[in-house]
């Protein structure tokens, strides 16, 4: 099985210059060692040979599977249910009083970086089960994006091994998930809120139409300044007014975008989009 060697250093380097220049992602030589195991799945998928063939395929614009493929492996991480707790509190706390609010027909939140779908699937269970409690009649939709195509099918299908079910609250657990096998099935009050696709941030993505809440977790940290200052305009465009972006609890968004404003709540910072 190919993978890559440690001792690598030129391939490295390449591989930074490479990252930079096509995808506007910038790594740090601390990161050699994460980002290098990260890769080793993408090397021994699509059968290559060594860092240095994939970084030459990454180069190919036609390598379209192998280019989202690397961009998946950076960017992606471990998801438990119902985390991060800082944002979850934030929904408790602040934005379920905007979600459900009689006044509202609807409201629409996109999550970016959906991975194995815990992110998604909590927000819609957290709210679903809120407005039944509220009697609330607002309809809330999900839209939740990721790379790769293969994740985001694996996704939508809702169903977990016990393995993936780290922080699974009981509530939740028994009234949305049903267990089939040793596998848990997340039932259709849920998937029907949620609508699973593909998206590369790097492309074209203002046809997603408007939203009241974008939820970009840890994603923004591996771009340069220039790419990081595009799509926050971008992001700034879907958004109606008063719409809320909520970029990572520690991730600064002022620097490179003033078309937001900071929100300092006591369960994390958000930024709402700024009024005309």
């Amino acid at each position: 099985m190919s993978s890559i060697s440690f001792e690598q250093g030129g391939a490295y380097q390449s591989l930074q210059m490479v990252l930079q220049n096509e995808f506007g992602i910038v790594i740090g030589e601390e990161r050699r060692n994460s980002i290098t195991a990260k890769l080793n799945p993408v090397i021994s998928a699509f059968s290559l040979d060594s860092l240095d063939v994939l970084v030459d395929e990454m180069q190919n614009k036609d390598s379209v599977e192998i280019r989202n493929g690397v961009l998946q492996a950076i960017t992606s991480h471990e998801d438990d249910w119902f985390e991060p707790k800082e944002l979850f509190n934030l929904l408790d706390d602040y934005l379920l009083a905007d979600i459900l609010n009689s006044s509202r027909d609807s409201y629409r939140v996109w999550v970016i970086g959906s991975n194995a779908g815990q992110l998604p699937y909590s927000l819609a269970m957290k709210i679903h089960m809120a407005a039944k409690q509220a009697n609330a009649a607002t309809r809330v939709t999900i839209e939740a994006t990721d790379v790769s195509d293969t994740i985001v099918h694996g996704a939508a299908a809702g169903v977990f091994e016990q393995a993936s079910m780290k922080g699974m609250e009981n509530p939740y657990q028994r009234k949305y998930l049903d267990e089939q096998s040793g596998q848990w099935q997340v039932n259709d009050d849920i998937k029907s809120m949620i609508n699973f696709s593909s998206c590369n941030l790097l492309e074209d993505f203002e046809d997603k139409g408007h939203f009241d809440l974008i939820i970009c977790l840890d994603v923004l940290v591996y771009f340069s300044v220039p790419v990081k200052g595009k799509l926050l305009s971008s992001f700034s465009t879907l958004l109606d007014p008063s719409g809320v972006l909520i970029a990572g609890m520690n991730e600064p968004v002022l620097p490179y975008n003033s078309n937001f404003e900071m929100v300092r709540h006591e369960d994390g910072i958000f930024y709402r989009q700024k009024a005309d």
